[in-house]
């Protein structure tokens, strides 16, 4: 419980100190304003030279003028969007037999037409010491939740192909959409190479698919704490020679979209960037992943900036890119800041808590069906079943 008497007086000075930090903030994006200036002014050279410096500080390349932003051309009268969404109920260590549950979301909307909508959900109930064996050979022995997230990954992006070759039809525009990221950051956390590199090549292969089948495919990032572009000016500004730098001297702290925000009309995108992720390093050089941030519009008053990530081959193609804008401004525009379709792909993909517990007593029915013990530790039973 809350003590609110006593959090009342640590509010002492929020509000001063908040003021301090705008003032601050404000200083350190017209530095960023003016350093992105100078890097668009001679783009191609810190294109070439910026990688010699090796910064340990991630600095995406640029695919033209950094300063570029580019207004989102008409949506077609007549495009098909697909999205997939995954929720999951990760093992318990709590709870025996040891088990796991992937639901994946499959929605495509077809706009200018009488088709009726795609709005399903797949659940995957995974129980077998065997699938994880057949998956990944001797890499696994058990079901971790940082195995189960990777394992939701790859199926959300193997359902978004399936979804969008079904819903396609041979002429008209369809745009792939997903929630999320299509670098596979959290793949380190497994602390295994040989594994990380099996489960990239996967998600790959599924990439190339999409390229293969010419369906472009994208992920939408809302409010992103990305901070490629601002480690890029701060090279630019050569912030790395000095040792140390005033508060009010270095970009230190600053978000690449509260720079975008400031430069990006509404509606616009700002230039292509190839992420430098380590992790780009095993994608095939037109799936390496790039981005756009897009001012997408909340209300009528209110906007945010938003980050796209789609594969090189994607960014490269200018219809496709001026497709993908579209779409997602479009969608955006209909779901009040965030992708209509990606809302609905949520919705029928998240396992609410009543859902998890039902899930749970279906476990027990057959447990106590094939006439077996289930054990549970007294912790989950006191969550159930609190004593006060």
């Amino acid at each position: 419980m809350l003590d609110f008497q006593q959090l009342q007086q640590q509010f002492d000075g929020f509000g001063d100190y908040q003021q301090r930090e705008r003032a601050l903030l404000k200083t350190k994006l017209d530095l960023a304003e003016a350093a992105l200036a100078t890097c668009a002014a001679d783009w191609a050279r810190y294109r070439d030279t910026l990688p010699h410096l090796k910064l340990s500080a991630l600095i995406p390349t640029m695919l033209g003028d950094p300063s570029e932003t580019c207004i989102a051309p008409p949506r077609p009268d007549v495009v098909t969007v697909v999205a997939t969404d995954g929720s999951q109920i990760y093992p318990d260590r709590h709870r025996e037999p040891s088990c796991y549950l992937l639901n994946i979301s499959r929605i495509a909307f077809h706009y200018g037409t009488h088709e009726a909508p795609l709005i399903e959900s797949v659940p995957q109930f995974r129980y077998r010491t065997s699938e994880l064996q057949d998956h990944f050979d001797d890499l696994v022995e058990r079901a971790s939740t940082d195995v189960v997230s990777a394992l939701r990954d790859g199926l959300e992006l193997e359902h978004l192909r399936q979804v969008a070759e079904a819903a396609g039809t041979p002429g008209r525009p369809l745009v792939a959409m997903g929630d999320g990221t299509l670098i596979r950051w959290m793949l380190r956390s497994l602390h295994s190479r040989e594994l990380e590199e099996r489960l990239i090549a996967q998600y790959v292969e599924t990439l190339e698919a999409f390229r293969q089948q010419h369906i472009p495919v994208c992920s939408f990032i809302s409010l992103p704490g990305n901070t490629e572009v601002i480690n890029l000016l701060k090279a630019v500004r050569r912030e790395h020679e000095s040792d140390r730098l005033a508060p009010d001297a270095t970009l230190d702290g600053l978000l690449d979209r509260w720079l975008f925000e400031r430069i990006l009309p509404l509606g616009h995108r700002s230039a292509v960037f190839e992420s430098a992720s380590h992790v780009q390093m095993d994608y095939t050089p037109e799936n390496r992943i790039c981005y756009v941030y897009i001012h997408v519009p909340i209300g009528e008053r209110q906007s945010e900036i938003a980050r796209v990530e789609l594969p090189r081959w994607v960014a490269d193609d200018d219809a496709l890119l001026g497709l993908v804008h579209a779409v997602v401004l479009s969608e955006c525009e209909k779901g009040r800041g965030y992708p209509l379709i990606l809302s609905e792909a949520h919705e029928r993909a998240v396992i609410r808590s009543r859902e998890k517990e039902a899930f749970y007593e279906m476990v027990r029915l057959r447990m106590e069906g094939a006439g077996l013990p289930l054990p549970e530790s007294r912790k989950a039973q006191s969550k159930r079943r609190p004593f006060v």
